[in-house]
C-alpha cells in the first residue's frame, strides 16, 4: 500500500545512494504517484544547493511543466533544511513528510539551531503542512 510509510522508503533507498552522513534523499509525489525522486549532489557537483529536497523539486516542476505543483507532497529521509524548506514553499507544496528529525542526528548537517518548520510554516501565506512520522520497524 503506498503510504506515508511507502514514500519515506523510497526517499530512505535514494539518500542510501550516498553514505553517510550525506544520505538524503526525497520524493515528490502527486495523487499517490511518484513525479520525481532525487538524492544529495551536493559533493558531486560542487554545489551548496544540489540538496535532495532542491533537485527533486526542480525535477518535478520539468516534470508537471509548471513552478507552482500545490497539489504535491514532499517526502524526504531527514528534516529538510531552511532552504529546502524555503524551495518547497516557492513551489506551494502542500505537505512535508520526513523521517528523521534533525534533533535526531549529532552532527552539524544543519546550519540552524532550534528552528522549527512547524512555527515557520504558520507564517506562511499559504501554510505548509509539516509532519515527523518515524519509520516503522526501520532506520535510517
Amino acid at each position: 500500500m503506498k503510504d506515508d510509510q511507502y514514500f519515506l522508503r523510497l526517499a530512505i533507498d535514494e539518500g542510501n545512494k550516498n553514505p553517510k552522513p550525506c544520505n538524503f534523499g526525497a520524493v515528490i509525489v502527486k495523487d499517490g504517484d511518484v513525479v520525481a525522486i532525487d538524492h544529495n549532489h551536493v559533493n558531486e557537483k560542487h554545489d551548496p544547493s544540489a540538496h535532495a529536497e532542491v533537485s527533486a523539486l526542480r525535477a518535478a516542476c520539468l516534470a508537471l511543466a509548471n513552478h507552482n505543483i500545490d497539489s504535491c507532497t514532499m517526502y524526504g529521509s531527514h528534516e529538510p533544511c531552511l532552504m529546502c524548506f524555503c524551495c518547497a514553499a516557492w513551489a506551494n507544496i502542500e505537505r512535508i513528510v520526513y523521517a528523521v528529525s534533525a534533533s535526531e542526528l549529532n552532527d552539524d548537517s544543519y546550519e540552524f539551531k532550534d528552528v522549527s518548520l512547524q512555527e515557520l510554516a504558520k507564517k506562511l501565506l499559504k501554510p505548509i503542512k509539516i509532519e515527523h512520522v518515524p519509520l516503522l520497524n526501520d532506520g535510517v
